[in-house]
């Protein structure tokens, strides 16, 4: 078999490891799933011991299965607060993206206009943006914890440090952490900054790309994981940077959607001219930046639908199936998709999720189907956003992940967002990516731009929008869509429950 580039895709609720040969060519791939933990309102976190065993795992899976690995690299899902003693041990649960326990806390540090923080560090203020509030609330309420702490960090970095004993971070993960100005092209860590939040720099790992050679697989890990003592491993990026280097999103303007737990539509941009309603950081490649537009929940609203709403319902295809059994525009219903609060494009980590137009005669399948329609008009207010910002509006877009490969959804997307969508042979560009960082690391291939390079590839079929008849009743609810978060936003911050 051949030698394996192994790529490791750290999600919120799952973890993926794809072993691919030198041209891009999947040769196993090992899914394992992870238990989200929601002990109280607004807080989401997950064990990283827990999470660091189902890795084991899936590595020890994956390297019985395929060559000789020849270098790793990593994917992961951000930010992701970790907070580790002397000896590197975890003192508490990571706090993953969806966490907005300290949401609160972020507006009394930034003041009244989140926006404005922007001009300091690119990035408006919010938890999803600034995981230095996080670290500021475990000092706040868990002093016994913050004692302890000796170093902040990413879930690249712990992984990083798990496998090779060394610990950093990377520019895409550091942009989102309110202690950086990710309009400067040198990423590094701001003194003033780290003054407003209250974290030493000592606490800080140092910055370097996530292409770069973070260390080698120690021998206790070889032996735990079958991956060869001696491998070089890349410290990688997020999860959403790393599939951008997959599909080689390099030039000013290129965009594509990401449909994971979240939904990310990014655009790759050549200066950092950066939209407030975004999440903006660097690339992989240096001088380029992406925007995010992030829906925190946008595949995630069907794993609530099959765990908690219709748990008889085992699959997305079979939600997709009663969805056709309804008619566009759900018989007038409107599905608002703030399952965790939201980030693009209203930024509040209170807003809630809501079906609205409910009547005696809806049905299920009415129900189901608006979800799909209202995931994708919260789509269409993103690419909005870019427009007005930048006069991008995309004719074409391509999709990523499992969620993308859902021809039914991709139709509504396509009428909903009025371009053609298309989707990639291969869904986990993400894993693919990070391996790819592991080929530079380890020398496979000589950089970023090494025209030996794999990529993502398209497939032929685009979806295109449909019957136009379709087009005005859209325009109508979108219209609609718009209206209703902000006529809702008072009571549904005067519903939620505060954390303790």
């Amino acid at each position: 078999m051949p030698e394996a580039l192994l790529g490791i895709d750290a999600g919120t609720s799952a973890i993926k490891v794809c072993a691919f040969d030198a041209q891009g060519m999947l040769i196993k791939k090992v899914q394992r799933f992870v238990p989200v933990i929601t002990p109280y309102p607004l807080w989401v976190e997950i064990d990283l011991e827990r999470y660091w065993e189902l890795l084991v795992e899936a590595l020890q899976e994956v390297t019985a299965q395929c060559g000789p690995v020849q270098v790793v690299g990593l994917s992961t899902t951000c930010p992701t607060t970790i907070l580790l003693d002397e000896s590197y041990a975890p003192l508490r649960h990571a706090m993953v993206y969806l966490d907005g326990r300290a949401d609160a806390l972020v507006r009394a540090v930034t003041g009244d206009n989140p926006v404005s923080f922007q001009s300091r560090t690119g990035n408006r203020a919010s938890p999803s943006t600034c995981w230095a509030a996080n670290v500021m609330w475990v000092q706040q309420n868990e002093p016994d914890v913050w004692s302890k702490t000796r170093h902040v960090c990413m879930l690249n970095s712990y992984i990083g440090w798990r496998l090779t004993g060394e610990l950093a971070i990377d520019p895409t993960q550091a942009s989102y952490s309110g202690l950086m100005d990710v309009k400067q092209r040198q990423a590094q860590w701001s003194l003033d900054l780290m003054k407003l939040w209250g974290i030493p720099e000592a606490c800080l790992p140092p910055i370097q790309p996530g292409a770069d050679k973070l260390g080698a697989v120690h021998h206790e890990v070889a032996q735990l994981t079958g991956i060869p003592a001696g491998v070089s491993v890349a410290l990688g990026v997020a999860d959403t940077a790393a599939a951008s280097f997959a599909m080689q999103l390099h030039d000013n303007g290129q965009a594509f959607e990401s449909v994971g737990t979240s939904g990310v539509i990014t655009f790759c941009m050549d200066e950092p001219d950066f939209e407030p309603g975004f999440l903006n950081r660097h690339h992989v490649y240096p001088d380029r930046w992406l925007a995010h537009g992030a829906m925190s929940t946008l595949g995630g609203s069907f794993g609530w639908l099959q765990s908690k709403v219709f748990p008889e319902i085992k699959s997305l295809a079979e939600l997709e199936r009663l969805a056709q059994e309804s008619l566009p525009g759900a018989n007038g219903l409107i599905f608002l998709p703030y399952l965790a609060g939201e980030r693009s494009p209203i930024w509040d980590s209170e807003a809630s999720a809501a079906w609205i137009g409910l009547r005696l005669g809806h049905t299920r399948a009415d129900m189901i189907r608006a979800v799909f329609e209202g995931t994708a008009f919260g789509l269409r207010q993103i690419i909005e956003l870019a427009e007005r910002k930048w006069g991008l509006r995309p004719s074409r877009m391509v999709g990523v992940g499992g969620g993308s490969h859902s021809r039914f959804w991709a139709q509504i997307k396509a009428e909903v967002l009025q371009l053609e969508y298309g989707t990639t042979e291969f869904q986990d560009a993400s894993a693919l990516g990070a391996a790819l960082l592991g080929g530079v690391a380890g020398g496979v291939f000589s950089g970023l731009r090494d025209s030996a390079l794999p990529s993502v590839k398209i497939s032929s079929q685009w979806t295109k929008p449909s019957a136009t008849r379709h087009q005005a009743l859209y325009q109508q609810h979108f219209e609609i869509f718009t209206r209703l978060y902000p006529v809702l936003s008072s009571s549904m911050h005067a519903l939620a429950q505060k954390a303790p």
